[in-house]
């Protein structure tokens, strides 16, 4: 049996090094609050990010067309897959699975280190920490919507209800059993949301988005390990989940910028604030 301490010792190491991060130096701003402007963005950067496509340039254009193939090419070996990892299931990894990283994608873990790192944002003034905790409400608002639209389209048989393996029941909006939502992956998303927010905020600090992205990887795996979805379906929660994190953070709500400042008489730094 794994043990309470063996399960909350990288939440908890990764929360105080994520807050050592943190400059505490003050910095609040106006533009940076839980106020009606910010939920009024909640309202209309959602149909920005739906129809976001239409603008991409070639290079995000030519990241879609790898993830889209990518995902083509494993529908033909999901079946596969799925079926090695049924065949070599052990004991210690259906602890890790159901102790950590089905909590972990169900942000049992996330929220509270989010949470940490708003409330030292309002203790010390420090817009950054708000603008994380802000930044990951919304995008994570984006994913649970989205995901849950694509599910019941879609509705897809997972591993563990298909005694055949076969990977390509799709039931469509009209079901007969609405448990069939393995595509795309839920835990997935919302844990590249997190890393994907986190890692762009920190980008400056390498080891955050290694640590991260590592870290959602290993949940993506988990999530085709104990049959709760196929390969496909955790590329795309993977791939959504990026894309939604890095939509949110480039709207740059609430981040200040620094503007160099001489005068005859000073040296200085300007604080400005996007309306």
């Amino acid at each position: 049996m794994i043990s309470l301490k063996a399960i909350l010792f990288p939440f908890l190491l990764l929360l105080s090094l994520l807050l050592k991060t943190q400059n505490i130096e003050a910095q609040d701003s106006t533009h940076c609050k839980l106020d009606r402007d910010y939920f009024r963005h909640l309202a209309i950067d959602y149909p920005k990010l739906i129809t976001s496509p239409s603008r991409w340039d070639n290079k995000e254009a030519i990241a879609a067309s790898t993830v889209m193939a990518s995902t083509l090419t494993l529908f033909y070996f999901d079946s596969q897959i799925s079926t090695y990892f049924k065949k070599h299931q052990n004991k210690t990894m259906d602890q890790w699975n159901t102790y950590f990283f089905d909590p972990l994608g169900k942000m049992y873990y996330t929220i509270p280190i989010v949470g940490a790192i708003y409330l030292q944002g309002v203790f010390f003034k420090n817009d950054k920490s708000k603008a994380v905790a802000f930044d990951f409400v919304q995008a994570s608002l984006y994913s649970g919507i989205t995901i849950t639209v694509i599910k019941h389209l879609t509705h897809r048989v997972r591993p563990f209800q298909s005694p055949q393996m076969d990977a390509h029941i799709w039931d469509g909006p009209i079901t007969h059993d609405f448990s069939h939502t393995s595509f795309a992956s839920g835990h997935t998303i919302m844990i590249f949301t997190f890393a994907s927010v986190l890692g762009s905020h920190y980008k400056d600090h390498l080891w955050v988005p290694i640590t991260l992205y590592s870290l959602a990887s290993l949940e993506a795996f988990s999530r085709v390990y104990s049959q709760n979805h196929w390969t496909s379906d955790v590329v795309v929660g993977a791939a959504l989940g990026f894309a939604i994190g890095k939509f949110v953070v480039n709207q740059d709500r609430c981040k200040l910028k620094a503007i160099p400042v001489y005068g005859t008489l000073f040296k200085g730094i300007q604080f400005s604030y996007p309306l």
